[in-house]
């Protein structure tokens, strides 16, 4: 039985704002610029450059308009950055991004603890935020974080999550991600949640927000495409993950992109991006910022390579 995969997909990279803020260590605004520009030349669809919040929030990402000022925009990219509520939007419009990640997390406890509101009051904020954009060109998308599993309810309820993406189509959001946060979601889940999802409204465009947990995020990845899902979002590296998690899960990741890439490129998924410039954007963050081989495509796992280590053994 053949797959109905989609013909090409969108990829959206989250280093620069996913992998920025889950470091200890500020990384200086030449180096994060200097790596959004790299990445601008990969091909990827949308880079998600910094987020909009309050620098004591995420002091890592304190930087946020000097970054916005300074990156070297290619026509060919959308650049989206994350707004917590209608004061980072307002950051945002004056510094000319392309869209906005609303964030949302469907999980009571989790949006009390890291963004101190309760879940309605975050969805005012989301309906703030699209009054804002009306008028603009800034693209809203809402980044539905908590939709499987939160860190300190468990298993969220798919209904909840309904609930959430109910509320947010209804705010008029251009896009909806739905988010594997702690990266615990499985193939099921994922295409149960995304199914109903676009049987109630079929008109939105959707997107995954990929975290690897449970090693099982390019699994989800396919179970999305199945379903009709062609946005997903990774980091090249891996390197990414929430800010507010119990003891002994600070170490969640997000799905490499360079893994990413060569696995839809080994299918024939179309996508913008280059395999080989996503792998060296990998190679050098990697080296500067000391994270290691974070992924398989910089462990050597590719095709070529493992068949070229196997030639080599038996001559």
């Amino acid at each position: 039985m053949a797959l109905d995969f989609p013909e090409d997909v969108a990829l959206v990279e989250m280093l620069p704002r996913d992998g920025f803020q889950r470091l200890d260590e500020f990384v200086p605004t030449d180096e994060k610029v200097e790596m959004i520009d790299r990445l601008s030349s990969t091909g990827v669809d949308e880079i998600e450059f910094t987020s909009f919040t309050h620098p004591k929030a995420v002091p890592t990402l304190r930087d946020a308009d000097e970054v916005a000022a300074r990156i070297d925009r290619n026509p060919d990219v959308s650049y989206r950055a994350l707004v917590p509520n209608a004061v980072g939007m307002e950051r945002a419009l004056d510094v000319d991004v392309d869209k906005v990640n609303a964030l949302v997390t469907v999980s009571e406890s989790y949006s009390r603890k890291n963004q101190n509101m309760t879940v309605e009051e975050i969805l005012d904020e989301v309906r703030t935020i699209v009054d804002l954009a009306d008028g603009t060109d800034v693209a809203v998308e809402a980044g539905v974080g908590t939709s499987f599993y939160c860190p300190y309810e468990g298993r969220i309820a798919p209904e909840a999550t309904l609930e959430v993406v109910e509320a947010a189509v209804e705010a008029g959001v251009d896009e909806v991600t739905l988010a594997t946060t702690m990266g615990l979601a499985d193939p099921r889940q994922v295409t149960d949640l995304f199914t109903t999802a676009m049987e109630r409204w079929p008109d939105m465009e959707y997107g995954l927000h990929l975290h690897n947990t449970n090693g099982m995020s390019l699994a989800n990845t396919l179970a999305a495409m199945l379903v009709g899902v062609d946005r997903f979002d990774s980091s090249v590296c891996g390197l990414g993950g929430g800010v507010v998690l119990p003891e002994g899960m600070t170490g969640v990741g997000n799905t490499p992109t360079e893994d990413l890439v060569r696995m839809l490129a080994a299918m024939g998924v179309e996508t913008n991006a280059d395999p080989d410039r996503v792998e060296a954007v990998a190679r050098h963050v990697s080296e500067a910022l000391g994270l290691g081989a974070t992924s398989h495509v910089l462990m050597g796992g590719t095709v070529d390579r493992v068949l070229e280590t196997v030639e080599e053994a038996n001559n």
